[in-house]
């Protein structure tokens, strides 16, 4: 094992979960050499994260991987609201795919590692080794010395970045000296894993019940995930006995021992790193910020990481940026990663309110917001989700007062289905990998037609919209219409990098240029 791994690579990744291969995935996929470590000698084969969302799933998507990830999904119908009685306070569907995904699918995690395994070594400068634990590291203006054990050897592995997504307990976190601050939950929660489950139904149903909060949760493969809180004066090792067990799905289900895939006690946390790096090291998904499952954002944050980091890596290691660009890293992601912290807190006051005063407010809320469908919606749909928006970073034009007033800078556009000369396309399938120009009018098809791309970095793809492009998906296409009379640029990671009318080009090329040397 330790003479088949590289000596010296681009990318080191430490750490392959979902983040890490992913983010792994993406490196490659942009033409860097990756090296993937994990110190467990073989990947987990248990349920963890369960939910994948839209933007999780563009993500992948953009590593090539779309239909693999479609395979093994199960788009969810939407989420179910019930008061300590049993009766409905609160419903909501699926809601608009504006991203080209549901907005919520069920998985089976190790599924999901293996089609980002297979992805990842299907590129020939990928590699991907179980049973290697880093030891330590040293970074220097021009890379980072990595010592690695395998077995009872030591190995030196040098990377122009290294990306750790080792987890809630990061050793390099730790080596970096980074304080986690935060708070865990006093309440400590049974999570089961259940296969042959007689509840088919692709909805997540929230039993909002004071004396004992518990949710459902529908898997692939004919399972179902149940989540019980443990209330005060229960041990994890009474609630964790098969007789308990049995008690606690009663109501719901018989429990035969063979149908239980997993049973553990968790006690969530919500945390976020002080620092997520520093030069040519950074932390990604748990090992920069944990976040309680409420929301179903712990995974998908972590994949929005890898996006955001991936290809600001790779152009490091391919000597196209400075190491500074990093930076903007943590500038852009700390804040809406931060966001979907208090998002999950906020959901777990309404799925454990302490004290039956608050369950009565919450429910009485709820029966109310019925009268109210749009509002009913807002609030069981998550519509007050963050949006995927940066306030910072890597950007041009963001506060931009002359900007259009639906701008899409700093944000990720939609993925509608667009008309295009022989049929229908998705609008990230046209982008391609890179960065792309869109033009959508005549004066910015024809500019686009003409510009020496080759002078702009990263080569972008040029892609021109023809007057029609938006019929085949109207309301998903419109955002991208108040850009009508301008060329908009998107960056790797699927979020609008700037925009600029033809007239413009040469001074926005100049900023660009600018930007991305950094």
């Amino acid at each position: 094992m330790a003479s088949s791994l590289p000596s010296e690579i681009d990318i080191l990744v430490v750490g392959s979960g979902p983040t890490g291969l992913t983010a792994a995935n993406l490196a490659a996929t942009y033409g860097a050499s990756v090296l993937i470590v994990d110190r467990n000698p073989a990947p987990l084969d248990l349920p963890r994260a369960v939910v994948i969302d839209d933007e999780g799933c563009r993500t992948v998507a953009a590593a090539g991987l779309g239909d693999p990830l479609k395979a093994i999904i199960r788009p969810a119908d939407g989420a179910r609201y019930f008061d300590e009685h049993g009766h409905v306070v609160g419903e909501v569907g699926p809601g608009p795919e504006e991203f080209g995904w549901r907005k919520r699918n069920y998985f089976h995690q190790p599924e999901l590692e293996a089609v980002l395994r297979r992805g990842l070594l299907a590129h020939d400068q990928a590699t991907l080794a179980d049973g290697v634990e880093v030891l330590r590291f040293l970074q220097d203006p021009d890379g980072v010395t990595v010592d690695v054990t395998v077995g009872a050897e030591t190995r030196n592995i040098r990377a122009k970045v290294m990306i750790a997504a080792d987890g809630a307990h990061s050793p390099t976190r730790q080596a970096l000296g980074f304080e986690f601050p935060g708070e865990a939950y006093a309440q400590d929660w049974i999570v089961l894993d259940l296969a042959h489950d007689p509840d088919d139904e692709a909805v997540s149903k929230f039993f909002c019940d004071p004396a004992r909060p518990w949710v459902s949760i529908a898997t692939p493969f004919g399972g179902r995930r149940y989540e019980f809180m443990l209330l005060p004066g229960e041990t994890r090792e009474d609630m964790l006995r098969p007789a308990t067990l049995t008690r606690l799905l009663a109501p719901v289900r018989p429990l035969p021992p063979e149908d239980i895939t997993r049973a553990v006690v968790y006690r969530f946390e919500a945390r976020v790193a002080a620092h997520w790096g520093s030069g040519r090291v950074w932390l990604a998904g748990d090992a920069a910020h944990l976040t309680p499952p409420f929301a179903g954002q712990g995974m998908n944050a972590g994949l929005r990481d890898a996006h955001n980091l991936a290809w600001k890596a790779v152009r490091v290691a391919k000597h196209l940026s400075a190491p500074k660009i990093l930076e903007s890293y943590e500038a852009e992601r700390r804040e809406p990663a931060r966001a979907m912290v208090r998002l999950a807190v906020a959901m777990g006051e309404v799925v454990m309110p302490v004290g039956p005063d608050k369950a009565l407010l919450r429910n009485a809320l709820m029966f109310g917001l019925q009268r109210f469908p749009e509002a009913r919606d807002y609030i069981f749909g998550m519509r007050f989700k963050p949006r995927p928006a940066y306030s910072d970073g890597l950007f041009i034009g963001l506060d931009n007062a002359d900007a259009p007033p639906a701008s899409l800078v700093g944000t990720m556009p939609p993925n509608p289905a667009v008309a295009t000369p022989t049929g229908t396309d998705r609008f990230d399938h046209l982008l391609g990998d890179g960065f792309a120009l869109v033009a959508q009018d005549a004066d910015s098809r024809a500019w686009l037609a003409a510009a020496d791309l080759e002078a702009w970095p990263g080569s972008p793809k040029p892609i021109a919209l023809s007057d029609d492009a938006g019929y085949a998906d109207k309301q998903s296409f419109r955002p991208l219409r108040a850009h009508r009379d301008e060329i908009i640029l998107l960056r790797p990671d699927r979020y609008v990098l700037g925009s600029f009318r033809p007239t413009d080009a040469d001074q926005f090329l100049a900023e660009f240029k600018s930007l991305l040397a950094n």
